[in-house]
């Protein structure tokens, strides 16, 4: 789980799924929420070492403000969302930090465009695969903004463009900051009211500091919406070639981005995302990253969720011999008594199984944690 610490934790209840009267209303269309966060997890591979295994307890306490634009609006939603967070460990108080975390999104919807903008900076304290430091964690740190447009030129055809940039720090590690660029743009052709079929191209630039740059280059076809009353997709599939700064020769693949939603029933609702495409490491290789990922989601009652997933991931690293295979299983639910307070709790097992000894490593989680909003 590409977020295992933070994203289960730090950020484990989204604004979605706690509603609540508003702290503060301001003018007509906003309203200022207040939130707190809280949770406790137990793992047994903090830093996901293989031969240094550590285990211990994680205490997250994140309050935080949310303000929301759009109410009574039919063309405009916008938030903004800071929080920060106060992370305390029961044996290892030397990974003791506290992270930020702030979002920022906006809607616009015109007679002929849907227009939308996001950013924000985004910390967490965590390892992975490849972004690890033996007996210690790793702080990234990333800023990111984001643009999209889609304009209607005709009754059956559109036009997307997006861009978005990231800029990605790491502190703890041996690793090599980066900044990335990506420009997609899509012509859509509406198959039915509900289905685009697509022809597409994404240029996408890779800068590593003191490292090996980047420039990929897809070309695709996809399909976005519904199929029928209950299966939908958003699918692109193609060539894309990779071209190295240097003297290394270019990589080509073929290239799969999907993610498709089927409703098994009226309280079961399944997931399945593939994913192949080009990566950079942490330690600034080029990787070839192949994954499956399933999730089914199932309403117990009204106010009791929950759902299972399973994924398993290929990463190949293309300038070395190095291959890993990750595998994945989560169990979680959550509840939610009234619109103010809710708990979720979850546990996850991973294997990564590399042919570079160190990096091989197994971990299990388990977490607790609540949400009060108001």
């Amino acid at each position: 789980m590409k977020n295992l610490f933070l994203s289960a934790g730090l950020f484990c209840a989204p604004l979605s799924t706690v509603f609540g009267s508003p702290l503060l209303s301001i003018g007509d269309h906003a309203d200022l929420f207040a939130e707190l966060d809280g949770s406790v997890a137990y793992t047994d591979n903090l830093t996901l070492d293989a031969s240094n295994e550590l285990d211990d307890v994680r205490f997250i306490v994140q309050p935080g403000l949310a303000l929301e634009i759009g109410r009574g609006l039919t063309n405009v939603d916008a938030s903004l969302n800071a929080m920060y967070g106060f992370v305390r460990y029961a044996d290892n108080s030397d990974f003791d930090t506290e992270l930020w975390n702030v979002v920022g999104n906006a809607a616009f919807r015109g007679p002929r465009y849907n227009l939308g903008v996001s950013g924000g900076y985004i910390e967490k304290q965590q390892n992975e695969n490849d972004v690890n430091a033996v007996q210690t964690l790793v702080l990234q740190q990333t800023a990111f903004a984001n643009g999209n447009i889609r304009y209607e030129l005709s009754e059956k055809f559109a036009l997307g463009v997006a861009g978005r940039f990231d800029n990605i720090t790491y502190d703890g590690g041996n690793n090599l900051d980066r900044d990335i660029y990506a420009v997609p743009v899509d012509l859509f052709y509406e198959l039915t009211p509900k289905l685009d079929a697509s022809v597409g191209f994404r240029y996408r630039q890779t800068d590593v500091e003191s490292g090996q740059d980047f420039d990929d280059y897809f070309y695709n076809l996809g399909l976005t919406g519904a199929l029928t009353e209950k299966f939908s997709t958003t699918a692109r599939i193609g060539y894309q070639e990779r071209e190295f700064d240097g003297s290394n020769d270019s990589e080509g693949t073929l290239t799969l981005i999907s993610s498709s939603d089927l409703d098994v029933s009226p309280r079961a609702t399944a997931r399945l995302v593939l994913n192949r495409d080009f990566a950079t490491s942490g330690d600034g290789q080029s990787v070839e990253r192949t994954s499956v990922r399933g999730t089914l989601f199932y309403l117990i009652t009204p106010k009791l969720t929950t759902d299972i997933t399973g994924s398993y991931t290929v990463s190949d690293y293309q300038t070395s011999s190095r291959e890993d295979d990750t595998y994945l299983v989560r169990l979680g639910g959550s509840y939610r008594f009234n619109s103010l307070v809710s708990l979720n709790a979850f546990y996850t097992y991973r294997d990564n199984d590399s042919n570079l000894n160190p990096a091989s490593y197994t971990e299990n989680l388990f977490q607790v944690g609540a949400s009060l909003r108001y």
